[in-house]
């Protein structure tokens, strides 16, 4: 099976629809231009960014590196944007050839990763997680993108204002915990 992908740029064209004022989650750099790996998934064409200082999990780290970085390199899959319009996609770029190597070993590995992170920001979404696995999903860019990646207008609302809104004097408990308590036969 080819790998299909492409290392590219984002168009101006981009950064002028989503300006940094109206969508502060997108990396806008002003020198330096955002560097992306671009991929299918599913319906929609992803665009994820390569990064120099990734600290969080929401990831993929390289491994192998000929960059002179004392940091994390890899593929930042919470800053992911959607650019199934071809105009957004800028010129072609390389990287460094170490990850471009690992890149191509690890591309069915690193397709399985993002679909499972473009999963879980669904069920985020949609209330499912617990808080803890809720934090790697609540600075995403995906949140740009809710019809592109199949999130109706109802699940628009963070989890944690559905709750503010269903009672202001009841202490909140989130769906997850509820289920778990159901199923070990406890309650509060």
């Amino acid at each position: 099976m080819k790998k299909k992908y492409e290392i590219n740029y984002l168009s101006e064209d981009f950064f002028e629809k989503y300006d940094s004022k109206h969508f502060p989650e997108i990396e806008h750099k002003l020198n330096r231009p955002y560097l992306v790996l671009v991929l299918k998934v599913e319906n929609n064409t992803y665009a994820i960014p390569f990064r120099t200082n990734v600290s969080h999990k929401a990831c993929y780290r390289f491994k192998n590196s000929s960059r002179d970085t004392h940091s994390f390199t890899g593929l930042d899959y919470s800053k992911a944007v959607v650019v199934n319009d071809d105009r957004y996609i800028g010129t072609a770029a390389f990287i460094d050839e170490k990850e471009f190597l690992e890149l191509n070993r690890k591309y069915y590995f690193i397709i399985k990763q993002f679909s499972a992170y473009v999963s879980g920001y669904k069920k985020y979404v949609a209330g499912e997680l617990d808080d803890f696995s809720s934090k790697k999903y609540r600075y995403s860019t995906l949140q740009y993108f809710h019809s592109e990646i199949g999130i109706s207008v109802k699940q628009n609302i963070e989890p944690k204002e559905k709750a503010v809104a269903a009672s202001a004097d009841v202490p909140a408990i989130h769906p997850a915990v509820i289920r778990r308590r159901r199923k070990v036969g406890r309650s509060r």
